[in-house]
């Protein structure tokens, strides 16, 4: 845990060689399965993964995206995972090119430190996911503000995780919150389905909401980010 350090957001960009055919919703499975069983052969990372706390990184989809949804068998996309944890991303930089599971074979990892800018946005590129008290797609329980307050409690919950500091809680972190999707977007996580949401945050210029945002861009917003849930795309001013 850190105390009050600057802390780096780490991308590690990996290309792997499918070996069988992927659906988009089974790909979106198999990413995190692909970095879980990297995890658990170490054993430092096999409590890591097992713990029930908040992991601070999260990952994407393949890509580049099929137009059919289908990714091909002996093809080569990559993914992308995002961390605050220098130790760990070393780990899966070192490791992750050697690893192959039934779906996928790792081949090259490149590592890059994502600088810290002047934000004007972030956009979410999968789904994020926010769990209610009632189990229930959140438009059936809350209000929109009661969503908004959600998803603040929860970055203020990991950025006292993980920078050690406490925030001041009365300072925005967006100006506007924009809702891109008209349906539900589905995620796929164990066995069943949950509702998501894409969205668009405008940051805030004050300098906690810009710390927050590049925060973001390794721990996502809302939960199951582990699970590949709110990985982010942004934008500078």
């Amino acid at each position: 845990r850190m105390k009050n350090k600057k802390f780096i957001v780490y991308e590690i960009i990996t290309k792997v060689f499918l070996l069988e055919e992927l659906t988009a919703k089974r790909a979106s499975t198999s990413i995190p399965y692909f970095v879980d069983s990297i995890l658990v052969k170490d054993d430092i990372y096999k409590e890591f993964h097992g713990e029930n706390k908040l992991k601070g990184y999260t990952t994407d989809l393949l890509y580049p995206m099929e137009k059919d949804g289908l990714y091909k068998k002996h093809k080569v996309y990559a993914f992308r995972i995002r961390t605050l944890d220098q130790k760990l991303a070393e780990y899966l930089l070192e490791n992750l090119s050697n690893h192959s599971t039934k779906e996928m074979k790792g081949l090259v990892v490149e590592i890059r430190m994502i600088r810290k800018g002047l934000f004007e946005k972030l956009y979410t590129i999968t789904p994020v996911i926010v769990k209610t008290q009632e189990h229930r797609y959140w438009k059936e329980c809350l209000s929109l503000e009661e969503y908004e307050e959600q998803l603040k409690k929860n970055l203020w919950k990991k950025y006292r995780n993980f920078t050690g500091k406490e925030p001041d809680e009365s300072l925005p972190i967006w100006d506007s919150l924009v809702f891109k999707n008209q349906g539900v977007i589905p995620f796929p996580y164990k066995n069943i389905t949950l509702p998501g949401d894409k969205l668009e945050l405008f940051i805030s210029n004050n300098e906690q909401a810009q710390e927050v945002a590049y925060m973001m861009l390794a721990t996502g917003l809302g939960d199951l980010n582990s699970r590949g849930a709110s990985f982010m795309g942004y934008r500078y001013l």
